[in-house]
């Protein structure tokens, strides 16, 4: 779909880069953008319809070296995208559950990535 929901951490390229040459490996983030991916998809999951729950289960976060994605729908519960982002045709309204729970937890997510990039750190003796 052509609406995207999400927020770019402006610097993060340069961050990430820096982090290398001081000899950390940008998979030691992985942890972090798990776990930001893990709350961002409990977020979403809460605020999806619960008609049934079959689209609340299927809301997954998933695990990347360099980003936090959330997913939500699949081959069988093929309606997540017109349930999120509406179907105006089809007198579907947007729920905004992905985007509710975008707002809810980027406040966190840059913590939680600050957090275990200084952890990181510490660990490497960088300090």
């Amino acid at each position: 779909m052509a609406n995207r929901t999400g927020f770019k951490v402006e610097g993060l390229t340069q961050v990430v880069r820096a982090l290398q040459q001081m000899g950390l490996d940008v998979d030691d983030l992985k942890e972090a953008f798990s776990n930001i991916a893990q709350a961002g998809a409990e977020s979403a999951s809460r605020h999806a319809p619960k008609r049934t729950g079959r689209l609340a289960a299927t809301i997954r976060g998933n695990r990347a070296k360099s980003k936090a994605v959330v997913t939500a729908g699949r081959a069988s519960v093929v309606y997540a995208g017109p349930i999120n982002y509406g179907w105006p045709s089809r007198n579907i309204a947007a729920a905004g559950f992905m985007q509710a729970a975008d707002q809810e937890i980027q406040p966190q997510a840059l913590q939680m990535l600050e957090d275990e990039i200084n952890r990181k750190i510490r660990e490497k003796n960088f300090q």
